[in-house]
């Protein structure tokens, strides 16, 4: 039946892309019934996919000591940030320091130029160390970089040496939080020992994202994130693997919006998957969708939640309220228009639906007519 086939589109789920802000359908009362304006506007039809709201990467912290003895560890639950410490070996604190690379090198006067040289600078300014002014943030490690050093040494009320011996600090993207103790104080930290299980503090939604609907996300894009409870949420595509992989879990999608129808030693990220509905495994895209409200996720975690990915967008096109079109007898769909106070059934293609809107197309239609709608 067509009008299933209009009830059908009315229920799929899609968001508007405003573009100079949409009209609102007002709706007024005339003779003929209940009215609402038809606009020029856009309208932009969507694919929603299946995600998980969790942290946004975790890892395995590892020992980089030469030699010693686990002393003291953070309680699982623990928030650590910038220059605080991570765990204690022979007493002495392991710091954290923001950056991608993973320390690799005792850090002192003498050393090549590097990345880590560059991140430790950073770090230093952003703790408030800059010998005074002197420290220049790049990848030379220079006078002011260990006088740098041991301003903050003495602020730890630690042995001023200017030098940051391996295994003293750990570079990692930002502020984590202990999800695991995998060692025990006394326990020996030697190299590559398993220390902490770490995961980021900041939330993100993993989606694994159906190959074919590959096409449709690039990093940087906008998404709407529906969360558990249907408040929605904006977030940004961050980051999109490189190819299919197969999982297990659940990913599901539908189509939205027709009218027819790291730090490497010391880090190891976790992925979400997804599987066919039979419980197979199924080749999916890892894509990683960041919150601009993380706010608005407070206190969730490992939630499932809906993606809409913007599929297309129709720019200034006619468009009113589902409610208004009408399915003809045998086939074909119109909007009965309030011209005047005379009913008029104006026969149009429909497009695209967004929102409670639908695109409609028709040689006699234009903006500002009034739209028959039921009356509520």
């Amino acid at each position: 039946m067509i009008a299933g086939a209009v009830a059908a589109g009315a229920a799929l789920v899609v968001f508007a892309l405003a573009s100079g802000g949409r009209s609102s359908a007002a709706a007024g009362s005339t003779g003929a019934g209940a009215t609402a304006a038809v606009v020029r506007t856009t309208l932009a039809a969507q694919e929603q996919v299946a995600g998980t709201l969790e942290r946004a990467g975790s890892c395995t912290l590892v020992s980089q000591q030469s030699a010693g003895t686990v002393t003291e560890l953070p309680a699982p639950g623990a928030v650590v940030g910038r220059g605080e410490v991570l765990y204690w070996v022979d007493g002495e604190p392991v710091r954290l320091l923001y950056g991608t690379q993973a320390a690799w090198r005792t850090l002192a006067v003498g050393v090549s130029e590097g990345t880590d040289v560059l991140q430790l600078k950073r770090n230093l300014r952003a703790l408030g160390f800059t010998a005074d002014g002197a420290l220049k943030v790049n990848d030379e490690f220079d006078w002011a970089t260990a006088v740098a050093i041991e301003q903050w040494q003495r602020a730890q009320r630690a042995a001023q040496t200017g030098v940051l011996p391996l295994g003293s600090i750990a570079f990692l993207p930002g502020t984590v939080r202990v999800t695991a103790q995998l060692a025990l104080p006394g326990d020996p930290a030697l190299p590559g020992t398993q220390v902490l299980g770490l995961s980021s503090t900041d939330l993100a939604v993993s989606v694994p994202l159906d190959p074919s609907l590959r096409q449709l996300v690039r990093v940087g894009d906008r998404v709407q994130i529906q969360l558990p409870e249907g408040q929605t949420t904006p977030g940004r595509v961050i980051r999109i693997g490189a190819g299919a992989t197969a999982e297990t879990g659940q990913t599901s999608s539908a189509r939205s919006g027709s009218a027819g129808a790291g730090a490497a030693a010391q880090a190891g990220s976790s992925s979400a998957g997804g599987a066919q509905a039979g419980g197979g495994p199924s080749p999916t895209v890892p894509v990683m969708i960041s919150l601009d409200r993380p706010s608005d996720a407070r206190g969730l975690d490992q939630v499932p939640v809906e993606v809409l990915i913007t599929d297309t967008v129709h720019r200034g096109v006619l468009a009113v309220p589902i409610a208004a079109l009408l399915a003809l007898a045998g086939s074909g769909y119109a909007v009965a228009v309030d011209e005047g106070g005379t009913r008029t059934l104006m026969p149009v293609t429909p497009g695209i639906f967004d929102g409670n809107l639908v695109e409609v197309s028709s040689p006699r239609l234009r903006a500002g007519m009034r739209a028959e709608v039921p009356s509520s």
